[in-house]
C-alpha cells in the first residue's frame, strides 16, 4: 500500500505516534494522496462496502494501524481518513466543494455515538471548537458560525464541517469531515467571503503544517467527544466543553436569517443552544436545520447579510 510518492502532508505513522504520547488511540490512520471524498471513502469502510484490505489502484495510499486491527472489519471509534487532494467533497444541502491539491486539510473521522445520539447536534459543534482552538494556536483570532462553520474575526470562512450518520446493525456511526483552508492563495479562493490561514498569516502557505494542525484538533476533540458521551446533564450546553462552544459562537447574540430545508425563512436573535444542540431563536424556537444568515443593520434600517453568509461547503 506503500509507493514512491512526494512527501504526504501528513505522515500516518508520525501522527500515531504523536497521538500515543497524547493518551490518544487512534486505530488507524489511513491517507491518500487524492480521493474523491473522506466522508464518502469512510463511509464505505464503515458500511463494510469496502475493507482496508482493498488495495486502490487509482491513488497512494499509506496506513497505520494498531497491533489489534483486522483489515477485514468495519473500522473502530477514532478511525482517520484523509487526503491530500479531495476532489468531490461534499457540503451541506447537497453542495459541493473542491480546491486545489495541498491546499486544504481534509479529513475524516469515525465516531459511535451510543446512547448520546439524541444529542449529536453536538458533534459538529465540538468539532468547530477543536478546529477554532487549532487555528488559534497556528496564529488566527477564529469564530464559530452556527452550526458547522469556522471563520475569521471579520467573518471569512475558514473551515466546514459535515457530519452523517450511518445506520448499522450494531448501532449507528457518525462519519465526521472537515475541510480546513490551510495553504490557499488569494486566487484559490473559491469566492470572496473565504479566507486561508496562510492569508490570514501573509505567508505562502509552507510555514502551515498539516500534521500538527490535525493532532491539535484531535487532542482537543476526542476528549471533548469524551465528555459528551458522559455527560449526565440534560442540557450539555452547561458542560465545560459546552461553555467554550457557546463562549466562541458569534452567532449567539446576532440577528439571523434562518433559511429552512423547506426553503422558509425565520428572522430573529439567536440567544442560545439547547440541550441537543440546535440552535434557539428569540428564547423560543428551536432551529435543528437551516442555512443562517448574520445580519446587521444597513443605512435604511433594513438588515443585510454578513461576509459569512456562504453556507457549509465541506
Amino acid at each position: 500500500m506503500n509507493s514512491q510518492h512526494s512527501p504526504f502532508l501528513v505522515d500516518v505513522e508520525s501522527l500515531r505516534r504523536k497521538a500515543a504520547a497524547r493518551d490518544l488511540d487512534l486505530p488507524v490512520i489511513i491517507w491518500d494522496d487524492v480521493c474523491s471524498s473522506t466522508n464518502d471513502e469512510l463511509a464505505s469502510l464503515v458500511r463494510g462496502q469496502s475493507t482496508l484490505a482493498d488495495d486502490p489502484t487509482d491513488r497512494t495510499r499509506r496506513i497505520a494501524v494498531s497491533n489489534a486491527t483486522d483489515f477485514a472489519e468495519v473500522p473502530a471509534q477514532f478511525c482517520v481518513y484523509g487526503t491530500d487532494h479531495q476532489n468531490a467533497g461534499h457540503g451541506r444541502l447537497g453542495r459541493t466543494w473542491t480546491v486545489p491539491a495541498r491546499r486544504s486539510l481534509t479529513f475524516s473521522i469515525v465516531l459511535e455515538p451510543g446512547a448520546v445520539f439524541d444529542s449529536w447536534g453536538w458533534i459538529p459543534l465540538i468539532a468547530g471548537e477543536a478546529v477554532r482552538a487549532a487555528i488559534a494556536e497556528a496564529g488566527v483570532s477564529a469564530v464559530l458560525k452556527w452550526p458547522n462553520d469556522v471563520l475569521t474575526a471579520d467573518g471569512k470562512k475558514l473551515c466546514g464541517i459535515l457530519a452523517r450518520v450511518e445506520p448499522l446493525p450494531t448501532g449507528p456511526r457518525i462519519v465526521l469531515g472537515m475541510g480546513i483552508n490551510t495553504r490557499l492563495q488569494p486566487d484559490d479562493l473559491p469566492r470572496e467571503s473565504a479566507s486561508s490561514i496562510a492569508i490570514e498569516t501573509d505567508t505562502d502557505g509552507s510555514e502551515v503544517a498539516h500534521e500538527d494542525l490535525l493532532i491539535s484538533i484531535l487532542s482537543t476533540l476526542i476528549p471533548a467527544y469524551r465528555e459528551l458521551v458522559e455527560y449526565d446533564d440534560d442540557d450539555f450546553s452547561r458542560s465545560t466543553v459546552g461553555n467554550e462552544v457557546c463562549a466562541n459562537m458569534v452567532t449567539l447574540g446576532t440577528q439571523v436569517r434562518v433559511e429552512r430545508p423547506d426553503g422558509s425563512n425565520l428572522y430573529g436573535r439567536a440567544t442560545g443552544l439547547d440541550a441537543g444542540g440546535d440552535l434557539i431563536i428569540d428564547n423560543d424556537i428551536s432551529v435543528s436545520a437551516g442555512d443562517v444568515h448574520h445580519l446587521r443593520p444597513a443605512a435604511d434600517g433594513t438588515a443585510t447579510g454578513t461576509a459569512a453568509d456562504d453556507g457549509g461547503r465541506r
